[in-house]
Parts: structure tokens; sequence; C-alpha cells
């Protein structure tokens, strides 16, 4: 862990106060916490603390970014327009690359080229581009499109996922067509492959496809079915393999609960039922088809499942991720919804538990048709909100959410945002930057208990490049009540100190609180606030402690280097006085 050396020093040297909550005289509940930190579970993968691109990426450290959305399945890399849909009235422009530098709009693949210099800028490792998949992508004609402007049409040009012939520096944008593996090619020699420092890590195979004759109903009209699905994914996965086969594959990209369990009612979903009774919903079709193509190809095509999940749980008020904040019954419908994910005593307010919830809780339902149709296959939630970016609520269920994702081995996850979302890009600077200076969760799961506490959830983690520290990040759901967190860590290790962080409040940034010292018998209490996040940065002898030790000492060198100095000039200055 980084240590905030300097920090660490002026609060020495200048005795600064730290900040502590405000807490009401409200009643408390006690909550009996231990934590094992060398008990290890898993390593926790960094890219689920990522974003989808047009967030503010100085406010927050993300571990992953995706470029996707319904604007990329029309682009036109070559001249990068790219069309709204039903977004906004069907319209073709340049939306993906306003704000760009006259320089850069200018250059074919400007979107991707741009997602690539951010990653860059911003210090985040994995990138995640999405590719075309629907069969077209807008021409040079902008503006807004009607029914009789759908493709085929001069509006649309058809997307070919093998050139067949020798690539172009540039494309050429008066053949017709659209090349994707000129496109991956170009992008190489701009940015470089997915081993290289500034190249894509991971290709999407397109963007909701359930919901193209929807969306997309002037580029993709009719309803996308089960095997059109799978048999483009399958051609396009294999042109990402054969250009980079260090790349990882994302599919399918699904938008939610109905597609996962019939591809929003497929036409031939009963046909591809009975070919396999085992089938139980699309995902198990997607990922057995993907793996007879892969092992026919003698290779991997899908390296990671590909999802988005919206909460689709409705509050006290029958709305779903309402902002009715002064609602405990809308606010504890938010926090509770991120239950739908593990837990099977939680049926949540929605059309899903109306329709049976036959898939929840969702994530052990996804590993069980990972682990039997295509073993090894990674999970990715590419698009997800649980709603409340403006709340502290937003925040509590955004960490727990990424404590969920950690405990449950998600491989990778960035947040769709909405106009509000300072809570909740601070909930996930509590995992990856809690004291602003990079200092992270940690990269190994370990045990952690809270009993039958129904308002707290607690995530710890150790740090395989510190053996002195590891972290806890405890969320207090209860929305009026602060809670005394009784917290005892199992190890033979002595533990001395603990650094506190948190969110709660009205404010949205991360508060350093008073620390705990002096932990007696690997034991000590913390009164949470009511509605938070905090976390615990717990040292022994050798961490935190020795810094702030070693500082000390070294302050007291040097002053006492400077001490000896004035006494040798001062005894100078007399000898020269009295000769």
């Amino acid at each position: 862990m980084k240590k905030r050396n300097a920090v660490l020093l002026a609060a020495l040297l200048t005795a600064a106060a730290v900040c502590q909550p405000a807490l009401s005289a409200a009643n408390e509940q006690t909550v009996e916490i231990t934590v094992s930190p060398q008990k290890e579970l898993k390593e926790i993968s960094p890219m689920i603390y990522g974003v989808n691109t047009g967030v503010d990426l100085d406010a927050v450290k993300a571990g992953a970014i995706r470029l996707g959305g319904n604007r990329l399945t029309g682009y036109n890399w070559e001249n990068n327009a790219s069309n709204a849909g039903s977004d906004y009235r069907n319209i073709s422009d340049m939306y993906l690359v306003q704000g760009l530098s006259d320089e850069l709009k200018d250059q074919p693949g400007a979107a991707a080229l741009a997602l690539s210099e951010q990653a860059k800028e911003h210090d985040i490792p994995y990138t995640l581009l999405t590719l075309q998949m629907a069969g077209y992508v807008v021409s040079n004609k902008k503006g807004s499109l009607k029914e009789e402007d759908k493709a085929p049409s001069e509006y649309w040009l058809p997307v070919v996922n093998r050139k067949g012939s020798e690539f172009s520096d540039l494309p050429d944008t008066e053949d017709g067509y659209v090349y994707t593996d000129e496109y991956l090619n170009y992008l190489f020699g701009k940015v470089g492959k997915a081993d290289s420092e500034t190249g894509f890590k991971a290709y999407a195979l397109d963007n909701e496809p359930a919901l193209w004759n929807g969306t997309h109903s002037l580029l993709h009209p009719e309803k996308t079915t089960c095997s059109e699905l799978i048999e483009r994914s399958v051609d396009l996965a294999s042109v990402v393999k054969d250009m980079d086969p260090t790349a990882e594959v994302f599919g399918p990209a699904l938008y939610g609960y109905y597609a996962y369990v019939r591809l929003q009612d497929a036409t031939d979903w009963a046909e591809m039922t009975a070919e396999n009774r085992d089938y139980k919903w699309f995902i198990d079709c997607y990922l057995d088809k993907m793996k007879q193509a892969g092992d026919s190809a003698g290779k991997r095509l899908l390296d990671v499942l590909d999802l988005h999940y919206y909460t689709e749980a409705k509050g006290e008020c029958g709305e779903r991720s309402c902002s009715h904040y002064d609602n405990d019954g809308c606010v504890k419908a938010r926090l509770d919804s991120v239950r739908s994910l593990f837990d099977p005593n939680y049926k949540e307010n929605s059309w899903i538990t109306d329709s049976g919830a036959e898939f929840f809780p969702l994530l052990p339902k996804l590993q069980e048709s990972i682990d039997k149709f295509y073993p090894d296959t990674k999970l990715a939630f590419t698009e997800y909100n649980f709603g409340g970016g403006d709340h502290i609520s937003g925040a509590v269920a955004e960490a727990d959410t990424l404590g969920i994702f950690a405990r449950y081995g998600v491989y990778f996850a960035s947040l769709w945002s909405f106009d509000a979302n300072e809570y909740q890009l601070s909930a996930i600077n509590m995992f990856t930057d809690y004291d602003g200076e990079g200092s992270s969760f940690g990269d190994v799961l370990t045990q952690s208990d809270c009993g039958e506490a129904e308002d707290i959830s607690v995530y710890c983690a150790a740090r395989s490049d510190d053996e002195n520290s590891f972290t806890v990040i405890v969320t207090n759901r209860s929305l009026h009540d602060q809670t005394v967190a009784n917290i005892t860590v199992d190890s033979d290790k002595t533990y001395t100190d603990a650094q506190v962080f948190s969110l709660y409040g009205d404010d949205p940034q991360i508060q350093e609180l008073a620390a705990v010292e002096g932990i007696e018998n690997n034991a000590f209490s913390y009164t949470l606030p009511a509605l938070s996040v905090t976390e615990f940065v717990i040292s022994k002898n050798g961490g935190n402690t020795a810094v702030i030790t070693a500082l000390i000492a070294a302050a007291a060198a040097i002053i006492a280097v400077a001490a000896v100095f004035i006494i040798v000039k001062v005894k100078s200055k007399k000898a020269e006085k009295s000769s």
C-alpha cells in the first residue's frame, strides 16, 4: 500500500485534527464481526472496478473502461458517424467524436483511439472496445432517418468481417463496404495489440442484440433469432482471435433478464430447446454453441460471458430505481435489490419475481451454467446500475455490489452512469483509491463474517504486496441507526491500529475519520454511521505504526543534524572572534 509519508509527517508536526462523523443520538445497534486476513478465499479481479465512457475519469480511479452502448451498433469506423436509434429520433451524426480534438476526430476509428488515449492518461489498465455485428453501419448520410430509410439503403453500409484482399493504411470510403478485419489491423498499427501497453485488451460482440429490432429498427428491422446471434457471434469472434489471439472476446452483451431467459422470445427458441432439453435458458444455449464452435476451430472463441443488469426492483412508490430519498421504503428497496444477485431468501418486488424468478439468485445460476456448458468462461457485467447515484443509498448499494462481485469471482464490471453518479464513483474509490493516493482494498479476498446481522455486510481483503496490513469494508444499511461494530481479528499476528475512511451523510466525498490506536488482543469497537460505507485499514507492528515511527525518527535525525550544524557554526564563530 502506498503511504502518504509527507501527509503523515505534516500531521505529526502540526497536530492537525482528523474528521469525525457527526452522529446523532439515535438508537444504537451492535454487530459482532470477525475477519480472518490470512484465510484466503480467492483473487479479486481489478477489472470489476470499471466504468463506461462518459464519466468524469478525474473523479474515479477505475480498473477498466468500456466503450459500448447503443451508439456503437451502427458506428462506422471509417468516417466516425453513428446512429442513435430509438434513443433519439434515429439520428445519424458525429456524436461519438464530439468533444475530441480536430486532429483526432478526423482520423478513422477516432472513437476507439480516444478510448485508448483516455485509458493511458488515467492509468486504466484494461480497455474493452465494442465491435459491430448487426450487419450494417451508417453511411455518410446525416440527419434523422425515417422508416423508408431502413437498411438496405443509401443510408447504411454493409459490414463485412473479412475483406479478402490486402488491407489499406487508410480505409476506402467509396467502396461500399466497411471491413472489420481491416478495422482491427488499422487499430493495431495505431495502438498495438492486446499485449501492448495501449492496445485494446478485449473486444465485445456488439451490444444488446435481443433489442436490435427495437433500438435499431432501421438498421436491423427483424427480430434477432438465437441461430442468427450465435452464427454472427462465432464469425466475429473468429476474426478477432485470428487477428489477435492475445485479445479476450466478450459476448453476447444481453440487455437483461428476459434476454437471458428466451432471447426476448426469439422465434426459434422452442427449436433450440427441442434440440437440447438441457437448455434451461438462452444462457445455456449460447455457452454450449460457442463451446462447440471453439472446439471445432481448435481455440476458445468466447472468453467472457457478457451481461447487462439493471435492477427491476420497485420501491414503495411502485417505481424502479426512484429518487424518493425521503421515503424509507424506497431507499430500503434499493439497498435490498442487490440481494437478487446472491441471496436465495430474498424476493424483490418486480415483474421478474411475478414471473417466477426462476434464475434468481443470479450469480449462482450463471456459474452453474458456465460450469456445465463452457467451463472456465469468465463473467462480466459490462453495464449495471442500482440507482441512487446522487444519494448515499447509491454509494452503499454500489459498495455492496462490488463486494458481492469480488465474493462470487466476477471478472469484469463497468458501471453505466447516469447524469448523477458522484456517490457511486466514490464507492468505487473506496475499493481503488480511498485515501486519494491510490491505496486500494486489496487483491485477495479473505474470510469475514458478521453473523445474522440484517443491515450489515463485511468484506475483507489482503494485499499480496503488503504483509503488514489488510482492509475491511463494512456497509451499514440501517437507515437511521448508528451501529457499534465489535471487530475481532482472527489471526496469530498482532494488529495494533487502524486507519478509518467512510462515506456517509450528505457528502459524496470519502472522509478520513479518527483512527483506532492501541488495538488490544486483536479486537476493537467502532461506531458506524447510519447508512454508510466504512473502511478499516488494519495494521500490525511494521505496518502504519512502523511508517509513523520511521517518519518521527527521520524528523528527529534531521533536527539533531541541524542542531549539531548550528553548534559547530556557533563554535566556529566564537573561535574566529577569539583569534
